[in-house]
């Protein structure tokens, strides 16, 4: 009854102080990336949409590896775990228009970017380092996918339908979307298909276990309300089936998941008090690994066949919460900005091992939990201030608080982890915090200087500190969770120089963080691994520091006659307090492209060059990488008929046919070699 009260207390609270930043200019508080993903941008953000969007039907991962900061972590050709400058996994926050999401796997084969499709969204919001705790707290960063919405107010109606054919994994990529306007309400429904067979890699050969087919709808209703007020309601749906990873001995053979939203927007006008938005919502997802196409000595090559013991490993996630955002303006030149939010997480993970050793005939299945059931509730409060100091200097400060509790509820659970000596039937309580202070200095209209520091903290995973015999193919381990393990901590620190005229932008960020409590998986001989194939076990535990540092620089060239140069470099560097180097830590790499574009028909050149990885951390089982260039080309043209614009898009990827594969590309297994791809879309 007291969480309750408070909730309610919390909740009247960020109602009463609601308010806007729209009326009056401020530039922001911490190092903010918005990506536009629709094609409905202004037309001076078009070459960034296509150099985001590398084609018309690129999936959320391909845009991914193509931000700032961001690389991914490739364990097959479907669902990438993004990573941003070396922070991964429980380190960052990954949100749907806010709202807490969290996979249901305990390998990381469905991290939430694998539910959604571009056509799902409208912007993606990127915050990098201890400022991306508005959606919780964390020591890596946010990446929240915020869900496109139909425009109401007019009568109008629109149609979007199209397909795509590339050669390399003969496969299809179809979408549709439908959106009816009128004076009050509006909806909008889409779907994307997609199928593709096991690619072809740059050598000529089948790269196994690369295949996937998935679906996905979203739908969502908008009712307008006088006053600059609506409701908006969602549903998404997205299913993969047969979802193959060549790195890891279990494939997918279906991942599912059903969100399920409501919110109310009101801006108020004329008043100090000017925006509040609450939205509640509900989400689940069900991942079942399966290994009945797979020889359980995955890495073995030959006709030998050694399946003494299949798995199934099922697992379920279901979360529900809500939060409620204001702003209100202080004075003449401040905002405000207030957030309360609070979500439920249960889940809970099982592996059945079926035993089919000539041995040992007549052995019975065994049972374990490999995260045992659980909740985790976590209540947070935020709030942030920007504001002028004088016309060029201006100041952010902002800071976070949260109250988690997470308990296992199942008594498998309570007697497995007791044969190492925990006692996890008690409840473990935490209170991560953040405070982050940021200066900004705009001494014209060309140039601006971004610095601040940030101290976060960030809860362990359900993995981290419940996981049990968790195999891991990259290195060959099995892991255990440690109840006891310690929240991360992150002091960290950035700086971001901007430049921008008619023609020319340029941006260079860098950042620096001191990660105390490190949560990383360290050898422990004491106890023998579950797998047949493991190498040992190791237990996550928490090491004295880690130092990660991140770097950044683009620009963008405009110099007429209808050429567009654009380029990106980012770099990441990352040791342990002992001077080992972390593991997944990716080398340099840039992307660039130029494009001319004439009228209705365009063309553009891109280039990927990525140099060798030879700091490595071999403990965690990594090799080696050798540096790599691809090149790609793509062809655009638009045509209008009479009501009807028809869009027609072709391009050969990896044009060279270059083996090749990333540093962060688990098992040295090649990229897509030489791709031919053509795309029709049409809209009305």
């Amino acid at each position: 009854m007291k969480k309750l009260n408070l909730l309610i207390t919390l909740s009247c609270l960020s109602v009463i102080l609601a308010a806007q930043q729209e009326s009056f200019t401020i530039f922001d508080t911490v190092q903010l990336e918005e990506i536009r993903i629709t094609a409905s941008v202004p037309l001076n953000e078009r070459t960034l949409l296509d150099f985001h969007r590398s084609a018309n039907y690129s999936s959320i991962d391909k845009i991914n590896e193509r931000l700032n900061g961001i690389m991914m972590i490739r364990r097959g050709a479907y669902a990438m775990d993004p990573q941003m400058h070396g922070f991964a996994a429980g380190q960052i926050n990954v949100t749907i228009d806010g709202m807490r999401m969290f996979g249901a796997c305990t390998d990381r084969m469905d991290p939430i970017t694998s539910y959604l499709e571009p056509e799902n969204l409208k912007t993606l919001r990127i915050n990098h380092g201890t400022a991306g705790n508005i959606m919780g707290n964390t020591t890596g960063g946010s990446y929240d996918m915020i869900l496109v919405e139909p425009q109401a107010g007019t009568r109008r109606f629109s149609v979007m339908a199209g397909t795509g054919l590339e050669t390399v994994s003969r496969g299809i990529n179809s979408n549709a979307a439908f959106e009816l306007g009128r004076e009050r309400w509006a909806w909008r429904i889409n779907g994307t298909y997609r199928k593709n067979h096991n690619y072809t890699g740059g050598d000529g050969r089948t790269v196994p276990y690369s295949q996937y087919e998935k679906y996905n709808v979203h739908s969502v209703l908008k009712y307008e309300l006088p006053e600059r007020a609506h409701f908006r309601f969602d549903l998404l749906l997205d299913e993969a089936y047969d979802v193959g990873y060549t790195a890891l001995p279990m494939d997918v053979a279906r991942a599912r998941a059903r969100m399920y939203s409501a919110e109310y927007l009101n801006k108020f006008e004329n008043t100090s008090i000017q925006k509040f938005r609450a939205r509640v919502y509900y989400n689940s997802v069900y991942h079942l690994m399966d290994d009945s196409g797979r020889d359980s000595l995955f890495f073995l090559e030959g006709p030998t066949d050694s399946v003494y013991m299949r798995m199934d490993m099922p697992g379920w996630s279901n979360t529900g919460g809500f939060f409620t955002e204001s702003e209100l303006r202080v004075g003449a030149r401040g905002v405000l900005r207030l957030k309360i939010d609070d979500y439920l997480n249960y889940s809970r993970a099982n592996m059945t091992m079926f035993m089919n050793s000539p041995a040992n005939p007549g052995e019975p299945p065994m049972f374990a939990e490999t995260w045992p059931e659980q909740y985790r509730n976590v209540l947070g409060a935020y709030a942030g201030y920007t504001g002028f100091l004088s016309d060029v200097w201006k100041i952010g400060i902002n800071t976070r608080l949260d109250y988690s509790v997470t308990k296992v509820i199942a008594e498998t659970g309570w007697r497995q982890f007791s044969i190492f000596g925990y006692d996890i039937t008690k409840a473990y309580s935490h209170f991560p915090l953040s405070l982050n202070i940021d200066l900004g200095l705009r001494p014209g209209s060309a140039v601006s200087v971004d610095g601040g520091i940030g101290f976060a903290q960030r809860l362990p995973t359900n993995s981290e500190q419940f996981g049990f015999f968790l195999y891991n193919a990259l290195d060959g381990y099995d892991y255990l969770g440690n109840p006891e393990i310690r929240p991360e901590s992150n002091l960290g620190a950035w700086l971001k120089l901007r430049y921008t005229n008619p023609t020319l932008k340029l941006s260079l960020n860098g950042s620096y963080n001191h990660v105390n409590q490190y949560i990383i998986g360290m050898i422990d001989g004491s106890i023998p691994q579950m797998n047949l194939y493991a190498e040992g076990l190791k237990r996550y535990r928490n090491i004295d520091y880690a130092r990660i540092l991140g770097a950044g620089f683009q620009i963008q060239l405009n110099p007429g006659g209808g050429w567009q140069i654009y380029s990106l470099s980012k770099y990441t560097h990352g040791r342990t307090y002992e001077g080992d180097a972390l593991p997944l830590i990716p080398p340099l790499k840039n992307i660039s492209i130029v494009k001319f574009a004439k009228r209705d028909l365009s063309a553009q050149v891109e280039a990927e060059f990525s140099s060798a990885q030879n700091r490595i951390s071999k403990t965690f089982g990594e090799g080696t990488t050798k540096g790599y260039s691809v090149f790609h080309t793509r062809l655009g043209w638009i045509l209008p008929l009479s009501g009807i614009s028809l869009e027609v898009s072709a391009g050969i990827e990896n044009m060279f046919d270059r083996a090749y594969s990333e540093h962060l590309d688990w098992g040295d297994y090649l990229r897509p070699g030489r791709n031919f791809y053509m795309n029709l879309n049409f809209m009305l």
